[in-house]
C-alpha cells in the first residue's frame, strides 16, 4: 500500500525506513535559495527563451562515433 510523505529532500533521503523500497518522487515546489543557485537550469531556461536552435543534428551513427584516425 503506497505511503505519502512530504518534506525537504535533505530530510527524506536520509530516512532508513525508505531503504530497499521503490519510491516515486514528485517535486512540489522549489525553495528560492535553490532556484538562485541552480546556474545550469537558469542557463537552460535562458537558451529556451532566446530561441536557440541547433543548426545540425548530432551524428550518433556508428560510423560517426567510431570514425577517426587509427
Amino acid at each position: 500500500m503506497p505511503i505519502e510523505v512530504t518534506g525537504p529532500w535533505e530530510e527524506l533521503v536520509s530516512r532508513p525506513e525508505f531503504r530497499g523500497h521503490r519510491v516515486k518522487i514528485t517535486i512540489l515546489d522549489q525553495s528560492p535559495a535553490a532556484a538562485e543557485t541552480d546556474d545550469w537550469l537558469e542557463s537552460l531556461r535562458q537558451m529556451a527563451s532566446n530561441g536557440v536552435r541547433i543548426t545540425r543534428p548530432a551524428d550518433d551513427s556508428r560510423e560517426g562515433i567510431y570514425e577517426g584516425p587509427e
